[in-house]
C-alpha cells in the first residue's frame, strides 16, 4: 500500500511542479530560454522531496549525486551533438554524441558511487 501511495503522490506532485515550472516559463523572455524551465527539473524535483520523504535523506543525497551526473553528462552529449551533426550527418553525428555521453555518464556514475 506504501508503494501505491508514493506512486500516487509522486505523480500528483511531478505534476503540480511541472504547471509550476510551466508557468515560470512563460515569464521568461526571449522564449528559447524558456526550455530551462520543461519538465525534468519539476519531475526531478518532486521526486527529490518524495525520496526525502518515504526514504530519508541518504538515499536522497545518493539520487542527487546520480541527478547532477546525468546533467553533466548530457552537457558533453551537448557540446559534441551540435559539431558532430554538422560534420558528420545526422546518423553518425548523433552516433558520435551517444558515444560521448554513455562514456560521460559510465564515468561520472563511477565517480560518484557511494
Amino acid at each position: 500500500m506504501q508503494n501505491l501511495l508514493e506512486f500516487v503522490l509522486k505523480a500528483l506532485i511531478g505534476g503540480l511542479f511541472v504547471v509550476g515550472f510551466a508557468l515560470a516559463a512563460e515569464t521568461v523572455q526571449p522564449k528559447r530560454l524558456a526550455g530551462i524551465f520543461a519538465a525534468a527539473p519539476s519531475v526531478a524535483l518532486g521526486g527529490l522531496i518524495l525520496t526525502v520523504v518515504f526514504k530519508g535523506d541518504a538515499d536522497a543525497a545518493t539520487a542527487a549525486r546520480g541527478m547532477a551526473a546525468g546533467a553533466a553528462a548530457f552537457t558533453a552529449y551537448c557540446l559534441v551533438a551540435v559539431p558532430a551533426l554538422a560534420r558528420f550527418g545526422a546518423l553518425r553525428g548523433s552516433a558520435a554524441a551517444l558515444v560521448v555521453w554513455f562514456a560521460a555518464a559510465a564515468g561520472l556514475a563511477y565517480a560518484v558511487a557511494p
